[in-house]
């Protein structure tokens, strides 16, 4: 009886302060969206980053070519690879010897690389991926939509055959549907096309509508004239053994490319589930950093409900004075201020929440707009416990002050003032 009581009274004294309150609440409700934004954003981007890395299965190994003596994922390797260094060690016998292992079941070798095309008047730039003819059997993201992939006889003559996305459809034959067996110019040759492929989105910001699908040999010998690869990605047969599988693959390719220590390894090797570990500690790291960072301003805002609290001390102290000559405690004043700042952080934070969810919902639908179809929303439940928490404890600390000030008032000096 006696909370509600302390309740009552610090509603009615921030009510009575109105322009003062909501300056108080703007600090607060700031630091809480931006705790908010941060938490949830961090959390949709890790699921959907898993989500993406989860849709090739868990029986596929990655090997992609790495910069010797630098982690895969290591700002000198990302680094070097954007400044043009090439590496050229990883290729289609690569694949082969890989493939002779028992749990290997089968692989999709690729590069990529880009041209014009052209079919009766239409251009459109696009970006090349040079697969296996298994390419749909390793990637289940792969679906035909018209046609069919191209095969393995197709691969191994290197034959102008191409496979389109579906954006890539569209642009180059616009309504048409019977596209099978045209042809478009590309690098000065003409390619048919044997299919097309279902709608598939954007991951990572990167659009699969938008490629087209050939023969490896192909791209190598008659567009890029190269021999080697930039990725391989393998099929397991048995999950249980995908450990012992990635050992082995890294040993046949040491021995292929003369390599004696590790660290001079030119190739990653790489299961989905380790990508997906990797990726969710740095994503981690990160979100873990931007609280930090998004927390500062909740100290900010801690601080303009201190100083608020203390101008309210000042202006109150005949009210003070007059509680305490009547028989208040120190315990009862020192409350009735922690209440109000309390109160304010309460408040301040779901109204913070509330801006950060349509602040978030707004960028989601641009997100989808973008081309990130697959990402779903959703706010998680330790967002809005996070804020919550942090606001009240907040409110507390930086309540406590004004407070115990305000408790030190000498009731014969207060009613004098």
């Amino acid at each position: 009886m006696k909370l509600w009581r302390l309740i009552s009274i610090s509603i009615k004294n921030l009510f009575s302060h109105t322009g003062r309150t909501i300056l108080t609440l703007l600090g607060i409700i700031v630091s809480v969206a931006s705790i908010m934004s941060v938490i949830t954003m961090g959390e949709n981007i890790k699921e959907y980053i898993m989500d993406e890395i989860d849709a090739f299965g868990s029986d596929t190994i990655q090997i992609e070519i790495s910069i010797p003596e630098t982690e895969h994922v290591s700002m000198d390797n990302i680094s070097s690879m954007a400044m043009g260094v090439q590496i050229t060690t990883l290729t289609d016998d690569d694949a082969e010897a890989v493939k002779k292992l028992d749990n290997v079941q089968t692989y999709n070798a690729g590069l990529m690389g880009q041209a014009q095309a052209k079919f009766d008047g239409e251009v459109t730039y696009v970006t090349l991926l040079g697969s296996s003819a298994d390419a749909p059997l390793v990637d289940p993201g792969v679906k035909i939509h018209d046609g069919r992939f191209f095969s393995t006889d197709e691969e191994l003559s290197s034959s102008n055959v191409i496979v389109l996305g579906s954006a890539v459809a569209e642009s180059l034959f616009g309504e048409q549907r019977d596209i099978i067996g045209k042809r478009v110019a590309m690098d000065g040759s003409k390619y048919r096309v044997v299919g097309t492929l279902e709608e598939r989105g954007s991951s990572f910001g990167f659009s699969f509508d938008d490629l087209v699908y050939l023969p490896y040999t192909t791209l190598q010998k008659k567009i890029l004239g190269v021999d080697y690869l930039s990725y391989i990605t393998v099929k397991a047969r048995d999950v249980k053994q995908i450990d012992n599988t990635v050992k082995d693959i890294e040993y046949i390719l040491r021995s292929r490319h003369d390599i004696d220590d590790p660290k001079d390894d030119d190739f990653n090797v790489m299961t989905m589930k380790e990508a997906q570990d990797m990726l969710g500690s740095v994503i981690t790291s990160v979100n873990i950093l931007l609280i930090a960072l998004a927390s500062i301003s909740l100290l900010v805002g801690g601080i303009g409900i201190m100083n608020i609290m203390i101008v309210s001390v000042e202006e109150r102290t005949a009210e003070i004075g007059l509680r305490k000559a009547v028989g208040a405690r120190r315990e009862d004043v020192i409350q009735q201020f922690v209440i109000e700042s309390v109160i304010i952080s309460v408040v301040g934070a779901f109204i913070g929440i509330i801006i950060a969810s349509i602040v978030i919902s707004l960028f989601f639908v641009v997100l989808e707009k973008a081309g990130f179809t697959s990402m779903n929303l959703f706010i998680p439940l330790s967002a809005v416990v996070i804020s919550i928490i942090f606001s009240i404890v907040a409110g507390i600390i930086f309540g406590v002050y004004p407070a115990r000030r305000a408790a030190e008032v000498s009731p014969m000096e207060a009613l004098q003032s």
